[in-house]
């Protein structure tokens, strides 16, 4: 390679590893495009959880192009190239591409000529996703570019991992606490948000544990903290050490829908998880008599007739702990 090129491969590098998550996409197909010249570039990530791909940066690219190089790009037969490849494959590697359904009804009528796709894979061998470049102009990418690229497949595999919120997962609600639970139990904080509440909490812990070893992509529900109750979300990510992990985002609810009480609340969560008011009763310390008030001032407030039909409403609305939530799914 040349000075240029190593001086691409340094800077790409250095972008990857130090930038913010979101920016540090874009900011690699900026830096990429002096060692390619491409005239559009998309990175997007294999979400393994929900099997499916997610951009993180595209420029040049209409909305469309980028969403079909995501997923259907997979299941074509062009994809099956890229599979046995041992690194990026252009379109003048292959000499009946332009003949493609993919180049004929995509790329061709968006004006490009030419092309490049690498997949990329993280350290541990597991697919992590695809970058795209294309031209305008046949003959664009020459063997340098191609070299560059592969140097620099596993600087960008890292950029696929989902270790804050921005770029593969929904923007935290306004007010959210948010933070990150690695396999170990130890929370990593998310930058710009504060620590979730209910991580102090022992029980918590143990939920985050059970979602990790579960299949659940994500789970909602509500959790005590500081005698109020906050939803909570959990979704799978994956760690900057390529572990699954939890994204953790809790919102204080404030008002508790239907009118109930904190106290409510809790008895609600305790009859989905079947319990008899005298079961109810015990480990709270209060009185039978005092749980068969809450339960039909439950109902009343709820305008269920049963336990049955209060539960599943509850259910619906994501108004149950999450322990009790997690039982459900």
């Amino acid at each position: 390679m040349t000075d240029l090129y190593t001086q691409v491969l340094t800077d790409v590098s250095y972008a990857a590893g130090c930038a913010g998550y979101a920016d540090a996409g874009r900011d690699v197909l900026t830096l990429l495009q002096q060692g390619t010249h491409h005239e559009a570039a998309a990175l997007l990530a294999w979400d393994s959880s929900r099997r499916r791909h997610r951009p993180i940066a595209s420029a040049g690219y209409r909305a469309e192009t980028v969403e079909f190089l995501g997923d259907p790009y997979m299941a074509s037969d062009e994809n099956r190239v890229l599979e046995i490849a041992s690194g990026p494959v252009r379109i003048d590697d292959l000499p009946s591409y332009r003949d493609t359904p993919t180049f004929c009804e995509v790329l061709g009528p968006a004006g490009f000529r030419d092309g490049m796709t690498t997949r990329l894979y993280r350290e541990d061998g597991a697919y992590a996703g695809m970058l795209h470049v294309s031209a305008t102009s046949a003959g664009t990418f020459d063997h340098r570019a191609q070299e560059l690229v592969s140097a620099l497949s596993t600087v960008l595999s890292r950029l696929t991992v989902a270790d804050r919120p921005p770029a593969l997962l929904p923007p935290a609600p306004e007010g959210a606490m948010v933070g990150v639970i690695d396999r170990h139990g130890q929370l990593r904080p998310v930058d710009g948000f504060p620590a979730p509440g209910a991580v102090v909490d022992p029980r918590f812990g143990a939920v985050v544990a059970r979602f990790l070893r579960s299949l659940n992509p994500a789970m909602v529900g509500l959790w005590p903290t500081d005698h109020k109750w906050s939803s909570v979300t959990l979704t799978r990510v994956v760690d900057s050490g390529l572990h699954e992990a939890a994204l953790v985002q809790e919102v204080l609810v404030d008002p508790i829908p239907y009118g109930l009480s904190a106290r409510e609340l809790d008895i609600l969560s305790a009859m989905a998880s079947g319990h008899s008011n005298r079961e109810i009763a015990v480990p709270r310390s209060i009185s039978v008599r005092t749980v068969t008030s809450h339960v039909e001032s439950i109902l009343r407030k709820m305008d269920a007739g049963s336990r049955a039909s209060a539960v599943v409403a509850a259910t619906q609305q994501k108004l149950l702990r999450l322990d009790c939530a997690q039982s459900m799914i």
